[in-house]
């Protein structure tokens, strides 16, 4: 490689919502591109960028076939998660087969790479469990209350193992609630999507517990944007909260889009679920001293480009 051309990027997961906006975000900066997604994954969310960029399929439960997708590379994103909170406590085994093993394969053999650096993405809301503080930092206990959590969890524990073993540089993001264009609609996960979409179509919107529930929410530009700052970081943290530190419970998430789409929804209820923390909203404090990075996204500004995106999408 000459001194101008820059590094093989790979990014494990990267047809997937968060995925495909890292994967264009480093088609635009000039970076070579290479995704490793599961067999007969949809290309839609990357239509646009496919002829610049390679795409390997295969299964990340075999660990040959994500060193293969790794190989020459030297920076990796790590974004393959298999579950969502809800499904991961229907069946716990299948979340840490799926998850934590299939990645302590694969991971346990990065000397075999030509890695310099290698970033996961983790799960700021729900590692952390029941907060003890109003603004959860990065030292806040992690006492997660779900499989999902706990898979998050051992993974950046064995990302972290083999990344001082191995003399690689690896670091930890733990995203508060992402949401934008191509975010999925079908996996019970991201209420912002899941209500947009049940608004636009006249249904009901089913609420777990009494809407009192508050999370802080994040645009996926703005997360894509501190995923870039953490690439070129080579300070001293490993782990770092990406968030706006404002939270929003979910009546006002839905009477904010009832204003953007001048209409309201019925409201239906249904009884809490135990793995949901009554509220998580984590402080980026670290990451904008270390890197610089701040969100440029107010809530309602990316929400309104959202829904004008999935309005496009579906010719309303």
């Amino acid at each position: 490689m000459n001194s101008n051309q820059k590094p093989l990027v790979v990014i494990l997961g990267g047809l997937g919502f968060i995925g495909s906006h890292l994967s264009r975000a480093m088609v635009r900066e000039g970076f070579p591109v290479r995704i490793f997604d599961k067999l007969n994954a949809s290309r839609e969310l990357i239509k646009d960028i496919e002829p610049d960029i390679e795409i390997i399929e295969g299964d990340a439960e075999r660990p040959q076939d994500v060193l293969d997708a790794l190989s020459g590379g030297e920076i990796a994103f790590h974004l393959i998660h298999t579950t969502v909170p809800g499904s991961s406590m229907q069946d716990p085994g299948y979340d840490v087969q799926s998850n934590v093993v299939s990645s302590a394969r694969w991971l346990s053999q990065l000397h075999h790479t030509s890695l310099r650096k290698l970033i996961f993405i983790s799960s700021g809301g729900t590692v952390y469990g029941i907060p003890q503080t109003n603004s959860i930092t990065e030292d806040h206990p992690t006492n997660p209350i779900c499989s999902y959590g706990i898979t998050k969890l051992s993974i950046e524990k064995y990302v972290l193992l083999y990344g001082h073993l191995y003399g690689i540089d690896c670091k930890i993001l733990r995203p508060s609630n992402v949401y934008g264009e191509g975010q999925k609609l079908n996996i019970h996960q991201g209420i912002i999507g899941v209500f947009v979409d049940r608004m636009l179509r006249g249904e009901p919107i089913e609420i777990w517990g009494d809407g009192t529930i508050r999370r802080d929410y994040l645009y996926i530009s703005d997360l894509i944007s501190g995923i870039f700052k953490l690439t070129k970081y080579r300070g001293p943290y490993e782990i770092f909260n990406i968030s706006t530190g404002e939270g929003h419970s979910i009546f006002e998430i839905v009477e904010m889009l009832g204003e953007i789409l001048g209409r309201k929804s019925q409201l239906t209820f249904k009884p809490s679920r135990g793995f949901d923390v009554p509220i998580n909203v984590l402080s980026a404090k670290r990451l904008m001293e270390e890197t610089g990075w701040k969100p440029q996204t107010a809530l309602k500004q990316g929400v309104e480009r959202y829904i004008q995106w999935l309005q496009k999408v579906r010719g309303v």
